[in-house]
């Protein structure tokens, strides 16, 4: 009786409080493959995905942002908001205060600071984000940097450029040695830059591109799902596959060329790719510039052409200094040609698009889910890029920033009620992060209060299971030396009820 009893004070200390500081299945890798369109999965063999899906959730297709290209997409994923509030509303972007040109390679924090990212606040709160090439990842934001992150000085950024690239082996293997650390870190994400680099080269009906979808299954996902198995932590991460955006096909011989409309010495272009452009008309030049390109799109109508002012508010593309005055979007199936751009290309050859209207199905991206916080085998309706930040924010158990994302979307991707963390893990700052005094001292009093309750439980258990053993002791004496069993019986059970009761008042 004495053993079985400490054996319950044992498993019930345990339940109680090692299993609260256990955050496993609150843990989220965030995994986006750059033009992976919502339709790729049945336009290749992909069985690795096919198996996330089907111990999961997948979404019919995802509906990103305006501009629908990588880096206002992928720091929209994160932060839950349209690129005019986060800042990043181009790949490459003029801004006038700063009288300088951002480029994918740049790390200044005064480009990327228009909002908070998901890992600076998952820190904030007491925990540790993992970064491999998501952009941003090398960028000291709010004073902080990526507890951990792929190494930024030996190889190139996969976004950036396609030589010296850290393999997908290598990524994955360093995720791992991340995830088996003693304090791992609760939230990473990972970039790789196919099946869309092949994509927008071949174009997304290309053989080439079925091929860089297979090798993404094989290399990124197919590693990955063998390394957590062999870990035993398949069942107990959440693990998203995600996009940017999708693929439209175009013909480069099917192009309009803005030099022939307009004068090119009367504007500055301060953003754009084959599929939107934003203009800075020179003083003097405003009406003249706007005036051409408007009668050229009554003309040609394969492009329409917007004062920043008047861009659709279902756009979210206006309320940002780094959107010039004139707005250009494209037609699908054309593209932009200008002396001030990089895209005059060969003609006769098939591409791959992004940036056009996200009303356009072929620029949704896809998603999939697999982990203790989701359904199995489950097809969701689709939803919005902006709610894949307010998801994770609920899965990792921290606050949001202001965002507009919605979780009423995405809550029915959940499935039975998932565990949370309720006190942060311990957590190791890097020399470019801080932690506020607030913070600290909240964690210190959440640990004592805790280590407080633990030590009042065990001594209460201890107690009571003395006093249940000195009960046992004289009800079998009596039951001994009396004939009334019974009566005797009924007593004993009285008294336990009591004990009980005291103790737990104690």
């Amino acid at each position: 009786m004495l053993a079985e009893r400490l054996l319950f004070v044992y498993l019930t200390w345990h339940i109680c409080f090692v299993s609260s500081t256990a955050a496993s299945n609150s843990t989220v890798i965030l995994i986006a493959l750059d033009g992976f369109r919502w339709d790729f999965m049945s336009k290749a063999s992909t069985p690795n995905l096919d198996f996330i899906a089907g111990g999961g959730v997948k979404a019919k297709y995802v509906e990103n942002v305006f501009p629908t290209v990588a880096m206002p997409n992928l720091y929209t994923i994160v932060t839950g908001l349209y690129p005019e509030s986060h800042g990043i509303i181009a790949n490459k972007m003029f801004d006038p205060d700063f009288n300088a040109t951002f480029l994918r390679s740049n790390n200044e924090t005064r480009w990327w600071d228009g909002a908070e990212p998901i890992w600076v606040s998952n820190q904030k709160q007491g925990f540790k984000s993992a970064l491999s090439y998501w952009p941003g990842y090398d960028v000291n934001i709010g004073g902080y940097l990526p507890s951990f992150s792929s190494d930024g000085a030996k190889y190139s950024k996969p976004f950036v450029s396609k030589d010296n690239i850290m393999s997908e082996k290598e990524r994955i293997d360093l995720v791992m040695k991340w995830l088996t650390m003693k304090a791992p870190p609760n939230f990473i994400a990972m970039y790789f830059a196919e099946p869309g680099r092949t994509g927008h080269t071949y174009g997304p009906d290309s053989p080439k591109t079925e091929n860089a979808i297979e090798e993404s299954d094989s290399a990124v996902v197919g590693y990955l799902v063998e390394k957590l198995r062999k870990a035993n932590l398949l069942d107990k991460v959440n693990v998203i596959f995600t996009s940017d955006h999708g693929l439209a096909k175009y013909n480069t011989s099917d192009f309009v060329n803005f030099d022939d409309i307009v004068n090119a010495s009367s504007y500055e272009l301060w953003a754009g790719n084959v599929a939107f452009l934003t203009l800075e008309p020179h003083s003097g030049q405003e009406e003249y510039v706007y005036q051409s390109l408007k009668e050229e799109e009554r003309n040609l109508k394969r492009f329409k052409v917007y004062w920043k002012k008047d861009v659709p508010e279902k756009l979210h593309f206006k309320k940002n200094r780094r959107i010039g005055s004139v707005v250009v979007l494209m037609e699908k199936g054309w593209y932009a040609r200008s002396s001030k751009m990089s895209t005059n290309l060969t003609e006769g050859m098939i591409k791959g698009g992004q940036g056009y209207s996200t009303e356009d199905e072929d620029m949704y991206p896809f998603l999939i889910a697999r982990g203790p916080a989701f359904k199995k085998n489950f097809s969701s309706d689709s939803f919005k890029l902006l709610d894949i930040y307010p998801m994770i924010c609920e899965i990792l158990g921290i606050k949001p920033a202001p965002n507009n994302g919605s979780m009423a979307r995405v809550k029915q991707l959940f499935g039975e009620p998932f565990a949370t963390p309720t006190t942060p893990r311990e957590t190791t700052e890097s020399s470019t992060s801080k932690q506020k005094d607030g913070n600290n001292i909240v964690k210190i009093v959440g640990f004592a209060i805790v280590g407080f309750a633990v030590v009042v439980f065990l001594v209460a258990s201890i107690l009571l299971t003395v006093r249940w053993c000195k009960r046992d002791k004289e009800s079998k004496k009596t039951w001994m030396e009396s004939e009334e069993t019974p009566a005797i019986q009924a007593e004993e059970t009285q008294a336990l009820q009591e004990d009980h009761d005291e103790g737990v008042t104690v």
